[in-house]
């Protein structure tokens, strides 16, 4: 009797052993997927992601790549043509409620499948700009966590000195991000890291004058950010993750 209880008892053991062995679940794919070169040489760059759907116009495959791995362009590592090579993305998801998160995803095996691109997340010491809380307080306001990544937004506002962005429920972290991608200041192209140790979103707004407009009282964007969001851009040298593209081919296959 006591043999055949250990033997029952073992069953559920061996069972739970062999579930935690298990591959974890694959990565989301897109219901339909349409990857192509696009070379018009002068359509206008769009990007949109949301709603289940991704439809991406006339973008290097660079940038194209940072967007599916949610990273700063300068972060993406490889040959110098994924900044010449243009494509079109346009994809569904079986259902409209995906999150932008999955969405990404689903880009990045887009790219694996139809490019075979190969690539490697590693850690790399480099020359960044580090974000950080400037004399004490941030001038910001915060704001609830947004249910989805697209409900976070920053857009131009009207502005009388240059330029205006107006963000609500934006992290410090995608902040980091959006400064990276900003054309028209010094370090434009050049990496931004989030160092502010503040967490959650923030609604904010911040208004600069661009490099070489003679706009008198206006601030640049470095002035800016210390008098109206009490944060401080200072140039350092710390490690920050890179993505390798190893390989990938520079022409998807056909559909």
């Amino acid at each position: 009797m006591r043999s055949r209880r250990m033997i029952s008892l073992s069953i559920p053991i061996i069972l739970a052993a062999s579930l935690f062995g298990q591959a974890p679940p694959p990565d989301p794919v897109f219901e339909v997927a349409d990857l192509r070169l696009n070379i018009s040489g002068s359509d206008p760059q769009s990007v949109n992601i949301a709603d289940g759907r991704v439809a991406i116009r006339n973008v290097a495959l660079r940038p194209l790549i940072a967007a599916a791995w949610t990273l700063p362009v300068a972060a993406v590592k490889g040959p110098d043509w994924l900044d010449d090579v243009r494509v079109d993305l346009v994809a569904k998801a079986e259902s409209p409620q995906t999150k932008e998160a999955d969405l990404r995803v689903m880009m990045r095996a887009v790219f694996r499948e139809r490019m075979k691109m190969v690539a490697h997340i590693e850690e790399r010491r480099e020359s960044v700009w580090t974000l950080t809380v400037w004399k004490g307080q941030p001038k910001m306001t915060a704001a609830e966590m947004p249910a989805k990544t697209e409900d976070a937004k920053c857009g131009p506002g009207e502005s009388t000195r240059g330029i205006r962005m107006v963000c609500t429920r934006e992290t410090m972290m995608s902040l980091a991000r959006i400064l990276s991608q900003i054309g028209g200041w010094e370090p434009a192209g050049k990496r931004v890291a989030d160092q502010t140790g503040l967490a959650g979103a923030w609604d904010f707004s911040i208004e600069w004058t661009p490099a070489g407009q003679s706009d008198e009282g206006g601030l640049d964007l470095f002035s800016a950010l210390q008098a109206q969001l009490g944060l401080r851009l200072e140039s350092k040298q710390i490690p920050v993750p890179v993505l390798v593209v190893d390989s990938m081919d520079r022409a998807p296959t056909d559909n």
